[in-house]
């Protein structure tokens, strides 16, 4: 039989029964029930104004493939009452696949390892309560600049293959793909955790910026890695510190003039971190494509020896890029913030179709998002993807950049396309 782990919820009528139940109807199902969690109670995350969860994880054996023990899932949880009308809304229960024998599973209705559950205390508490030999050997967490320094000689003294990955933590699945991604290709991974605080303007969430060091160190070891660095700010400046790496012109354009210094702050932490790791790979999301370009730019122009790997924006189930600031969303603002995704699938296949006016496509684009009552647009750009230079017609490689408020929560989306 196959080992595998269950998340199971409720937030409507008697919460702690409709779990018991649920556990009675597996059973039915011929599906063995090993371990049961301590049933937490949690608060709902995302959705509309709703009652608080009860939450477990359950361990179980089973004989039924992934897809159906999803169908058996599903049946249980519309036998217990379970309405699927809006996303994230109250349910009487809800059973989700967390683990399936380790495998890796993706397709269109069913990903394993679950893609949110490194997002949920509600899920890592209780799992790491009836498993706890999946999180007994945490990453070294290192936090001063001369400890990383020693360890990074000692593993060049072995030949080790370092790959690095700097974040500034509240770990989502698009930092743990570059992760895993670097897993593959190199001996070690090394993450960096820290808030920068020179790229943040006087104005911006330095101090809101979320911070969950326990809960990063938890996503790193499942994701992993093996070294999080993690220095304080006073580690990285000084009070005296004077010296700045600034790239002309790539830094003023898009996110920059809204942002000014903030790619100077951007490519000083990433130099920095640069020579204390000293990686063979370094791993970037294209979700941030100014700051990647930015990042290859200083890698060639300062002659660091380091590869630059930009990997493919990961994506909510319904096309929401990844982002720790996703967290501030409202419910409203959540589903307004979709207006990004639809407005870049949007201008794709008017480019698909034979459209090549740049205010023609914009002007689409603008309406869509100017429909949704909390978005405010800062830009809607048409660049040269490699340059960032702004286009007067779409050829060549071609990137469509856009940066929206949605109440006091800006983000930003992209789509690079290859026009002839």
């Amino acid at each position: 039989m196959t080992k595998c782990y269950l998340g199971i919820g409720s937030n409507l009528g008697n919460r702690r029964e409709n779990i018991r139940r649920a556990v009675e109807f597996l059973k039915e199902a011929r599906i063995k029930v090993k371990k049961i969690s301590t049933i937490i109670e949690t608060e709902p995350v995302g959705g509309p104004p709703q009652g608080k969860f009860l939450n477990a994880v359950l361990e179980i054996n089973t004989n039924l493939k992934p897809r159906a023990l999803l169908d058996t899932l599903k049946s249980i949880e519309e036998k217990l009452g379970r309405k699927r009308t809006v996303r994230f809304g109250p349910r009487t229960m809800d059973l989700d696949i967390l683990l399936y024998d380790g495998k890796n599973i993706k397709t269109k209705d069913l990903i394993v390892p679950h893609p949110r559950m490194h997002q949920r205390d509600f899920v890592l508490r209780p799992l790491k309560e009836i498993a706890p030999k999946m999180f007994k050997q945490e990453a070294r967490l290192v936090k001063t600049i001369k400890e990383m320094n020693k360890l990074v000689k000692q593993l060049r003294r072995q030949d080790k293959s370092i790959g690095f990955v700097p974040t500034m933590g509240y770990l989502h699945e698009g930092h743990l793909s570059l992760i895993r991604q670097s897993k593959k290709d190199c001996d070690v991974s090394i993450i960096s955790i820290f808030v920068n605080p020179i790229q943040f303007g006087p104005r911006e969430d330095y101090r809101q910026y979320p911070r969950d060091l326990k809960r990063d160190m938890l996503l790193a070891k499942s994701a992993g890695v093996d070294i999080v660095f993690c220095p304080e700010d006073k580690e990285m400046y000084s009070k005296e510190h004077l010296t700045y790496v600034n790239v002309e012109r790539m830094g003023n354009v898009l996110c920059g003039v809204t942002r000014p210094g903030h790619f100077k702050g951007v490519a000083t932490g990433v130099a920095k971190l640069f020579n204390i790791v000293e990686p063979d790979i370094a791993y970037f999301g294209q979700k941030d494509a100014q700051q990647a370009r930015i990042i290859e730019k200083i890698t060639e122009e300062l002659n660091y020896q380091i590869k630059i790997k930009v990997m493919p924006i990961v994506r909510e189930k319904d096309g929401l890029a990844m982002s720790s600031r996703n967290k501030y969303l409202s419910f409203q603002e959540r589903k307004d913030a979709l207006s990004l995704s639809e407005t870049l699938v949007k201008a794709s296949d008017m480019i698909k179709n034979g459209q090549r006016s740049i205010n023609v496509i914009q002007a689409a684009m603008r309406e869509i998002i100017e429909r949704r009552k909390t978005a405010k647009i800062d830009y809607i750009s048409f660049m040269d993807a490699d340059n960032l230079t702004p286009l007067k017609e779409i050829k060549g490689k071609v990137l469509i950049a856009v940066a929206t408020w949605f109440g006091t929560t800006r983000l930003i989306d992209n789509v690079i396309l290859q026009v002839r």
